[in-house]
């Protein structure tokens, strides 16, 4: 029996860590207990003893192959190498598949839940079964189809979207899907994937009234690249065979990938593939929304925003507004990388900085951190403490840096927050490299030395500084509660997407007095 493939275990096993079968006898057996034959089991099935005392089994009839239920994948090839079953999952329906790096794919996924609702992700994978690869998440939303999805997930989750290497999309109106089961290996799946294919283009022509002089040009994408090969194999044939007869033409001649007017995506997951055409000028968001304005995803003005919905098309979602926020963080010119984690943080824990705030940035050096607080403050103040330099060029006017351990820049602060609008300390951040309960020690130990009437946040790194990873996470935790004892009414951690692996930022927010 096929197993539920939105089931949430299986797509977060599929995402773990590689591991093998735990108490398996490593030579597969029979269900009276008998070794399977391998030579039977090789494809040709050669086995020539006519008194064999191992289990001669057909495929139907062998114990499944754990590593493919697990990762879709098994170290012996396809189904017809592996000596297993390969038990296919249930088919499942998708807007929009994100390819990601394999060390963010769960953050991606928790994202996604979160974001679009816990059965959002219905399918996750990787593109081969390896450690350092790539994962393919798949995602659907009824209520937002996959133009709407993919807008939500830019409005909450610009960075992670930022980190996607490719947005694939599979529109359930105004477009044309299908899925192929073993293209990788079967002539008769890319035979019946030519036809349909050949279909789908002709209907592209149709649709948009392309003659010979203005073309249908179609731009592929797919993950896994074998996958990407076949497809275009599959349109220099149907080309081939139509020739002057088919009002579509292969990318060349001044034509690149900007300026196709179909894309053709697609993807493979458990030796099934899923491919999809769509028009790229196409408007594909469900809603019906007049007059909207665009869609800010982050707090600068010259940041890149989303055309309104209903104007915006595949393409500015699929296609470019990813490239649009990867180009941003170049035009940003940070300081050093930390620069986006605090960034990332105050979008992610929803701290509500504005020009009048004071802040203190403990441990301070080089200054990322302080580069996103100054940026921030008009009228307020951020005082950098660490002894080190802070290598900002120009410093920012909002800045004052004081070359000190954190305990001996009490007073200063204290007295400087006489001399600000607000006199209040709203915001600590520390981005120390140093253990977390010695990090928060000192924070905390910093800001219970001031109250305010106001809201006031505090924003830590919590690096794993410890042996095992359990225990990193037993330390997170005893942070959280030493922060509620400290008198922080919200705490929680979250792994932001510019942490690394070994990684997670702290938020606690005491509530204000007015």
């Amino acid at each position: 029996m096929s197993r539920p493939c939105d089931d949430a275990r299986y797509v977060d096993a599929a995402i773990a860590g590689i591991r093998p079968p735990a108490g398996k006898p490593r030579t597969p057996r029979a269900s009276d207990g008998r070794e399977l034959c391998k030579l039977f089991m090789l494809r040709d099935k050669s086995c020539d003893f006519p008194n064999c005392q191992r289990a001669h089994l057909d495929v139907p009839s062998r114990p499944r192959c754990e590593t493919f239920e697990k990762y879709g994948f098994c170290d012996r090839g396809d189904a017809r190498d592996c000596w297993l079953r390969h038990e296919p999952c249930e088919a499942w329906e998708m807007d929009v598949c994100l390819m990601v790096d394999m060390e963010m794919a769960a953050r991606h996924v928790e994202r996604a839940r979160r974001i679009l609702g816990p059965r959002a992700v219905v399918k996750a994978g990787r593109i081969k079964l390896s450690r350092h690869t790539d994962a393919l998440i798949c995602i659907k939303s009824d209520a937002l189809g996959a133009a709407g999805a993919m807008r939500a997930l830019y409005r909450e989750e610009p960075y992670g979207m930022a980190k996607t290497k490719r947005t694939f999309v599979f529109p359930r109106e105004g477009g044309w899907s299908r899925t192929f089961e073993g293209l990788e290996w079967d002539d008769e799946a890319i035979r019946a994937m030519d036809a349909w294919l050949e279909k789908c283009i002709d209907a592209c022509v149709e649709e948009s009234g392309a003659t010979r002089e203005k073309p249908v040009y179609a731009r592929v994408r797919a993950a896994p690249r074998w996958l990407e090969g076949r497809l275009h194999d599959a349109m220099d044939r149907i080309i081939d065979a139509r020739g002057d007869t088919l009002a579509c033409k292969p990318l060349g001649g001044g034509i690149t990938t900007r300026d196709c007017t179909h894309c053709i995506d697609a993807v493979n997951l458990w030796d099934r593939a899923y491919v999809g055409v769509w028009k790229t000028s196409g408007i594909y968001e469900t809603m019906e929304v007049t007059g909207s304005a665009p869609t800010q995803v982050l707090p600068e003005i010259d940041a890149p925003q989303l055309p309104p919905a209903g104007e915006a098309s595949m393409d500015d979602l699929a296609f470019y507004f990813p490239l649009k926020l990867q180009d941003y963080r170049v035009e940003v010119k940070p300081l050093c990388r930390a620069y986006f984690k605090l960034h990332e943080a105050l979008l992610r824990g929803r701290v509500p900085i504005e020009g009048d705030w004071n802040c203190v940035d403990i441990g301070a050096a080089p200054g990322g951190w302080t580069q996103v607080l100054s940026e921030r403050l008009t009228t307020g103040c951020v005082w950098a403490i660490d002894p080190a330099e802070i290598t900002l060029n120009p410093f920012p006017t909002t800045m004052t840096h004081l070359r000190v351990l954190a305990e001996d820049a009490v007073e200063t602060v204290r007295e400087g927050l006489q001399s600000t609008a607000s006199g209040e300390l709203r915001l600590v951040v520390c981005d120390a490299n140093m253990h977390p309960e010695a990090c928060l020690r000192i924070a905390l130990d910093f800001s219970t030395k001031f109250s305010s009437m106001k809201e006031s946040w505090l924003v830590m790194s919590t690096k794993n500084f410890c042996k095992r990873r359990e225990n990193w996470l037993k330390v997170i935790d005893t942070c959280i509660e030493q922060c509620r004892d400290a008198g922080y009414d919200d705490v929680f951690v979250e792994h932001l997407f510019s942490n690394c692996s070994e990684e997670k930022t702290l938020f606690a927010r005491r509530k204000g007095k007015d």
